[in-house]
C-alpha cells in the first residue's frame, strides 16, 4: 500500500499461518498491482519483484500482474476474494486504494484487517510550479496565496487527496481539474500550460 500521500509503500498477502511461510522453493508468487503497467506502481513493483525473490525463503519466482480499474478497487476487491493461504498471491496497494476504504466508498469490498503486510517502502511527492510562479516561492506559500492555480487531479478519493489537502492547508487557491488518468497525464497538462501547479 502506498499511503499518506505516497509516503509508505506496502505489499500484502492473504492472512496465513506463520508456519506456511517457511519455504517458497520452486513456487511462483503472483504480485497483483491494481493499476496499469505504465504508472509509478508498475515501476515500483518491477523494481522490487527480483528483490523480493531474493529475500523470501526459497527464492520463489515473483511475477508482477496488472489489474487496473475503478481507481484500484477492482484489484483490491479481487484480492480480497482470493483463497490462497500458501502466500503465493500478493497485492500491491496504494493511497488510491486506501482512501476509498477510509472514506466509505460503496465500491469497496475489501478489508485491510484480513491482509498480512509483508513489505513497506518509503516514497514521496513533489509539487511543481510554472517557472513564473516558482520565482515567487521563497520557502513558504505566503507569496503564492493571491493567485489561482489549476491542478490536474486524478479524483477526490485518489492519492491526489493529499496535495489537495496540502494546498488548502497552505491557504492556496487551487482549482482542480478532476478525472485525469494518472501522474503522466498531469505532467503533460503542466507541460502544455493547461495546469499551473
Amino acid at each position: 500500500m502506498v499511503t499518506l500521500g505516497a509516503a509508505l509503500g506496502l505489499t500484502t498477502m492473504a492472512a496465513m499461518p506463520a508456519s506456511a511461510m517457511a519455504d517458497f522453493s520452486g513456487k511462483t508468487i503472483e504480485w497483483t498491482i491494481p493499476f496499469s503497467e505504465t504508472g509509478g506502481s508498475a515501476k515500483w513493483a518491477n523494481f522490487f519483484a527480483p528483490l523480493l525473490s531474493e529475500a523470501l525463503p526459497g527464492n520463489p519466482n515473483v511475477v508482477v500482474k496488472f489489474m487496473p480499474g475503478a481507481g484500484s478497487t477492482k484489484g483490491a476487491n479481487w484480492f480480497q476474494n482470493q483463497r490462497h493461504k500458501d502466500g503465493t498471491v500478493m497485492f500491491g496497494s496504494s493511497g488510491s486504494t486506501q482512501f476509498p476504504y477510509l472514506l466509505g466508498d460503496p465500491r469497496v469490498r475489501y478489508e485491510y484487517n484480513d491482509w498480512l503486510p509483508v513489505m513497506a517502502s518509503g516514497t514521496g511527492g513533489v509539487a511543481y510550479l510554472n517557472p513564473e510562479d516558482a520565482k515567487m516561492f521563497d520557502g513558504s506559500a505566503n507569496k503564492l496565496k493571491g493567485k489561482t492555480y489549476v491542478y490536474g487531479n486524478q479524483g477526490a478519493t485518489r492519492l491526489d487527496l493529499i496535495p489537495a489537502l496540502a494546498f488548502e492547508m497552505l491557504g492556496m487557491n487551487v482549482e482542480h481539474v478532476m478525472g485525469i488518468k494518472g501522474r503522466g497525464d498531469g505532467r503533460k497538462m503542466m507541460e502544455a500550460g493547461e495546469t499551473t501547479i
